[in-house]
């Protein structure tokens, strides 16, 4: 289910009261009878005040000009700017990247010369591109936020801290996930950068593993992916 603010919940609650209003006013105005017997107790007391039901809102009415102003705000409270700092990711791709190669390999999980063989890989990819005048963020941040993320487990890998480090807005973080996934899932970076095997190699690796294991292993348990699995008697 899409993520939803709740200001976009509250404007779906205020719009199913405002068509059960309409159904229920269209319907008095199909059988008005219906509200004769209500209407004539109320009738002395609208004659003294001078005021007829037609000069007041219908229930509908004052619905939809909540929902209007659901529509014209992003969020229900006032929202307060966070401070935040870009100097992580400037000391990951700007300093650590060249000389202290081993540190910006514990952050984002792949050597200097790997990260740079994918960022050209995914560069071009439409979806790092728009027609919009405010330009994306650069493929290199949008990349070493989702190598982090995809590197770190557990607290360190919530929205909120992910978000903390980079120097970005929360929101920002699910989007560029969103676009590094989808880039590395497109048909041309996996006919690009993943290698698979042919017939000969297939048949050569269940041939090792009929030797080392046993015949109902041969064509594959559990993995390929050169993990070894110990078995005991």
């Amino acid at each position: 289910m899409p993520f939803q603010t709740e200001c976009q919940q509250a404007a779906e609650s205020v719009l199913e009261m405002y068509i059960a209003a309409l159904l229920a006013e269209s319907h008095i105005l199909v059988d008005p009878m219906s509200s004769s017997s209500s209407g004539s107790s109320d009738s002395s007391s609208d004659d003294s005040s001078g005021k007829s039901d037609s000069d007041l809102p219908t229930t509908s009415e004052v619905l939809l000009g909540i929902l209007g102003t659901l529509y014209s705000w992003r969020y229900l409270v006032e929202r307060e700017p966070i401070v935040k700092s870009g100097e992580n990711m400037q000391l990951l791709l700007m300093e650590w990247k060249f000389s202290r190669p081993e540190i910006f390999r514990t952050y984002v999980w792949v050597t200097p010369d790997c990260f740079d063989v994918l960022i050209s890989t995914l560069q071009d990819d439409s979806v790092f591109h728009n027609q919009s005048n405010l330009p994306q963020i650069p493929v290199a941040v949008q990349l070493a936020i989702a190598l982090y993320h995809f590197g770190h487990y557990g607290n360190a890998i919530s929205t909120k801290l992910v978000a903390l480090w980079a120097g970005v807005g929360y929101g920002t973080v699910r989007f560029i996930m969103q676009r590094v996934m989808k880039a590395i899932c497109s048909d041309c970076f996996c006919r690009s950068a993943l290698y698979w095997l042919t017939l000969d190699e297939k048949e050569e690796a269940k041939r090792w593993v009929e030797e080392n294991s046993c015949l109902a292993w041969r064509d594959g348990w559990l993995m390929v992916d050169g993990t070894l699995v110990p078995s005991y008697a």
